[in-house]
């Protein structure tokens, strides 16, 4: 468990006279400045006793098990707009710091700026210097230039390879290939942003998707988690760089060249980053159907991968083929493409949807779209910048904070387990209120969200009858007035622990088990 510490200062009265210092301030040998007080995670005393006899139940044994997590991201197809902030690393260590959302999942973007013009060479460029200040001419002269974002992601990779945040799984996905690699119909405007793949070009794709793969790990001394050859394949629409591909090409593109040419290359372990459609249920029915033309895609070592736009609740469902298969889900890029808006209501509606992405969608891995930008129409962004291109600083977006309840404290490795809410009379639970829950070896989290805009409520943590099974327990709570509020849930005498869970608010509850296996039987 993650240990605080909090400085305490004593305050001195300096009277005339008492200074050692000619300028009249104090001299070090009389300011007493004492050490740090720790803040740890052990119980330190006995709450009262909960009158609530409403809990919020872990549900613990095989039947009850569901998704392993690989964790949380976001992704860099602005790595621009965060290269050219004056802030850029303080932007950094909020996506990706212990004090920040503790991302680690990381997309980036194979460029098509990469390849020469007639497709017969590509140069990743990373023996630039790349450490430009933000505030600079050169800074500003290249930002204009179509191949900014290539520099921008190199400078970001290497910030966080520096700061040794290690466990970041990096992928990277094609939003086109160069146009010659493409095939156009008649009318469409010959470029990055219209037309199909050309599956001739298979096997020199595929060697340069590896080549870029081996060239990033070499560099950076990481191991890339995956590589995708597209981005919202079923759609070219010209507005930013697309291709069109079908899934029985994409399919045997991967079965026949890329897997094949990562193993040959000793990249076994990357994972090809497979499907990846603008609307999940649209995703789920690609995978389905690729599935059903080559089962024997499911041994590729493939991610089930889906975007959420435009995503009622009714269609978050499970990718259960994929399931099935063994096939890993996850979401890799949602946000509001339609409407900007920074309130607490929008927070709570990106806690929901979070939540419904891991219970009813059972997704391994949740991805945001764009870490930091700067939006005027849009809600893309968890930080905004304060103008487009070249900016000086930054601010918090309040959905920033709902989903780092989900992201600071659901770790890698924990399995979901199911979660039940027994509401009582006397203290209900509002139906508005949803819950998950999750674990790994002796540790848990659990997330509660509660919707409701008018009631709070009380309620026992348990997952045995008596309650009395919990080492420690900690919860962070973000309400519209506070954010990631810490307090000790003590138990009480009898040895009950008891949340109180505020109206319109997200709290999660961390702490370890006694024994949980012995409690559990």
């Amino acid at each position: 468990m993650r240990k605080l510490y909090t400085l305490v200062y004593s305050s001195l009265i300096a009277l005339a006279g008492l200074t050692a210092c000619d300028d009249g301030s104090l001299d070090h040998d009389d300011v007493f400045i004492p050490d740090p007080v720790e803040e740890n995670d052990e119980d330190d005393g006995y709450s009262s006793e909960p009158t609530t006899e409403s809990a919020i139940r872990i549900q613990l044994g095989q039947e009850h098990e569901h998704q392993v997590i690989d964790g949380f991201g976001c992704s860099f197809g602005w790595s621009e707009a965060v290269y050219a902030c004056l802030q850029r690393e303080q932007i950094m260590d909020d996506l990706y710091g212990d004090d920040g959302l503790n991302f680690n999942i990381y997309r980036g973007e194979v460029c098509h700026t990469y390849v020469s013009d007639d497709g017969k060479s590509w140069d990743f460029g990373l023996d630039r210097n790349v450490n430009i200040p933000a505030n600079s001419a050169d800074m500003a002269a290249l930002y204009e230039q179509a191949d900014c974002k290539e520099w921008a992601q190199v400078w970001l990779i290497d910030y966080l390879c520096k700061k040794k945040i290690d466990d970041v799984y990096y992928f990277f996905s094609v939003w086109s290939p160069p146009a010659c690699w493409k095939s156009f119909a008649e009318g469409d405007t010959e470029g990055t942003g219209a037309g199909s793949f050309n599956s001739e070009y298979s096997d020199v794709y595929a060697q340069f998707l590896t080549d870029f793969v081996k060239q990033y790990n070499e560099h950076f001394g990481i191991n890339i988690y995956g590589i995708s050859g597209w981005n919202e394949p079923d759609q070219a629409m010209g507005g930013w760089d697309g291709c069109k591909w079908e899934y029985t090409q994409m399919a045997d593109f991967v079965h026949d060249y890329l897997r094949p040419e990562l193993n040959r290359q000793g990249l076994e372990n990357t994972k090809v980053i497979y499907d990846e459609l603008p609307w999940w249920a649209n995703a789920v029915t690609w995978m389905n159907n690729s599935l059903d033309y080559l089962p024997a895609l499911k041994d590729d070592n493939i991610v089930a991968a889906g975007h959420a736009y435009s995503t009622t609740e009714s269609n978050v469902i499970p990718m259960e083929r994929a399931e099935e298969a063994g096939i890993p889900v996850w979401l890799t890029e949602t946000c509001d493409d339609k409407t900007r808006d920074e309130t607490w209501k929008d927070a709570m509606v990106w806690a929901q949807r979070y939540q419904s992405f891991l219970v009813k969608a059972r997704m391994n891995a949740v991805v945001w779209w764009a870490g930091a930008r700067n939006c005027s129409s849009t809600g893309e962004n968890l930080l905004q910048t304060n103008q487009y291109g070249l900016s000086q600083t930054y601010y918090r977006v309040n959905r920033y904070y709902t989903i780092g309840q989900f992201s600071k404290w659901i770790q890698r490795g924990m399995k979901r387990v199911d979660v039940e809410l027994v509401s009582t009379k006397d203290n209900k639970i509002p139906k508005e209120c949803t819950a998950s829950a999750y674990v790994n070896d002796d540790t848990y989290t659990i997330v509660i969200v509660n919707s409701s805009e008018k009631d709070a409520f009380d309620a026992l943590i348990e997952f045995d009858e008596d309650g009395k099974g919990f080492q420690n327990m900690i919860s962070y709570t973000s309400s519209e007035s506070v954010k990631w509020l810490r307090k000790k849930l003590n138990p009480s005498m009898s040895g009950k622990r008891a949340v109180t869970v505020p109206k319109y608010s997200v709290v999660t509850i961390t702490g370890k088990f006694k024994d949980k296996t012995q409690s559990a039987e």
